[in-house]
């Protein structure tokens, strides 16, 4: 009995060593993880272009609106107009010239995007300089000497504003019509990029 034990060990022992042996020589094979595929740059510009685009459309969009007033002193009601009325238009002006920005920040080598960059500058900078026009009416509001004066540039201010509204109007049209109507590798960057999905409808956009 004795004797059978000891061979039963043996052959337990045997057993573990051959186990052993056998799994420190396999080695899990690791499955390499794929590099991702770069996006080119210049989808990746169209795609901050199109960004840019929406930015200027909203503020373009609530220009003139959802003025809210408190019933108030004369001065009172002056100053919430200026002070409304000067938030939106600075909103307009950021998100045109952030939009500029992008713009010439075009890919050295992406020649195709050039004509698209120099058709919106004239635009871009109408819309500034209609901008500046009620900046600089909202400020003589702000120093005049008395509540008739501050209305009267107050006033001037709004109507330069829907002079603005009109720029802003033909800088978004502009900007949609160069992206829509683009051609070559620069309809392939807009058509590519997830964010102009809304603009161009490309099905790859929107599936990207």
């Amino acid at each position: 009995m004795t004797t059978l034990a000891l061979r039963s060990g043996v052959l337990v022992v045997s057993a573990i060593l051959v186990a052993g042996c056998s799994s420190s020589g396999t080695t899990a094979e690791s499955t390499p993880t794929p590099t991702p595929t770069p996006t080119p740059p210049s989808v990746v510009w169209a795609g901050d272009v199109c960004v840019g685009f929406d930015r200027v459309k909203t503020s373009v969009g609530a220009l003139g609106h959802n003025l809210t007033f408190k019933t108030s002193t004369d001065a009172s009601l002056i100053d919430q107009a200026s002070r409304q009325l000067r938030i939106q238009v600075l909103a307009v002006a950021d998100a045109a010239d952030s939009l500029m920005t992008t713009l010439r920040e075009v890919p050295v080598d992406f020649v195709a995007a050039n004509d698209m960059v120099v058709s919106l500058t004239q635009p871009s900078q109408a819309t500034k300089s209609a901008i500046s026009e009620v900046t600089a009416h909202l400020d003589a509001a702000g120093s005049a000497g008395n509540v008739i004066a501050a209305a009267g540039e107050v006033g001037q201010a709004i109507a330069a504003a829907g002079t603005a509204f009109e720029s802003g109007k033909q800088l978004v049209a502009a900007i949609g019509d160069a992206t829509t109507q683009a051609k070559g590798e620069l309809q392939d960057a807009f058509a590519a990029a997830p964010a102009c999905a809304a603009l161009t409808g490309s099905p790859s956009a929107s599936a990207s």
